[in-house]
């Protein structure tokens, strides 16, 4: 078995986001042009961490990517895989309108189902248990050491949303 690597699920992340919209959008009937995906060391606090950020109305998603390189050392890849489809699927559905943190959960979940049939697949595990599903031990404090005095560094993912300015071809 080939070890995932981070360049590796980042470089799928564009594809992942496509299946979210196609996804959304057969689920609930909506879609979003336009978003940017940024990936931040915003570290793992006191046992959890955020997983992303959207700030509506705007057209970014931040995905924290020191979970994501823990998964990678830790887990298959249809784990880390599943991980990302929650994540960005979860922003998605933020950048959507839809605001509330439990609303966006129960959404979440409620396309995650509609989506993967198996009750055993590891994006519908997370849907149902939360992302802490595949972190069975979080006890350690990880903070990014640099930080810039004006924000955290964000590295973007070229091509995210490449369907998006299709149109000015």
């Amino acid at each position: 078995m080939n070890k995932t690597n981070y360049r590796q699920i980042k470089q799928e992340l564009p594809d992942i986001f496509e299946k979210v919209k196609k996804d959304v959008n057969r689920v609930y009937d909506q879609h979003r042009a336009g978003l940017n995906l940024g990936l931040a060391d915003l570290g793992i606090i006191k046992g959890s961490f955020v997983g992303g950020m959207h700030f509506y109305p705007g057209n970014e998603i931040v995905m924290n990517k020191t979970p994501l390189k823990l998964l990678i050392k830790q887990h298959p890849y249809e784990i880390i895989w599943a991980y990302v489809y929650h994540i960005i699927l979860h922003e998605y559905l933020h950048s959507l309108g839809i605001l509330d943190e439990r609303e966006c959960r129960l959404a979440t979940l409620e396309v995650t189902k509609e989506i993967f049939n198996d009750q055993n697949h590891p994006a519908l595990v997370i849907a149902k248990k939360g992302i802490g599903a595949y972190f069975s031990d979080l006890e350690f404090i990880y903070a990014p050491p640099i930080r810039r005095p004006d924000g955290i560094l964000v590295e973007y993912v070229k091509g995210f949303d490449r369907n998006s300015y299709s149109y000015y071809s």
